[in-house]
């Protein structure tokens, strides 16, 4: 039987985090392809998100906010994505986000 392996810290992080239905979907299916494939990060086009039953408008647009939020990281060179480790860096729905941070 396969299972998917994800750390308790950031299983218990999403679990805690107010994430919309359409992020938490996108969240999972990177786990999937990441984790799920013993690997660290995904590879993943945009269009892959499409099987999670998200229109595409809706994927580009839930995958900036997870980005700006610290909660995913995106190659879209590489076509790599990944969960970030640092849960710290995470932003919160209701916190501010520094667009210009350095």
């Amino acid at each position: 039987m396969a299972y998917t392996k994800i750390e308790n810290k950031i299983l218990d992080k999403i679990l805690t985090s107010n994430f919309t239905k359409r992020q938490l979907k996108i969240l999972l299916f990177i786990i999937r392809f990441s984790y799920g494939l013993g690997r660290k990060y995904a590879v993943l086009k945009k269009r892959d998100f499409y099987f999670t039953g998200i229109l595409p408008y809706y994927v580009e647009e839930e995958l900036k906010k997870l980005i700006l939020r610290g909660v995913i990281k995106w190659n879209p060179k590489l076509g790599i994505s990944w969960i970030n480790r640092n849960l710290k860096e995470w932003v919160d729905k209701g916190q501010k986000v520094d667009l210009f941070k350095g």
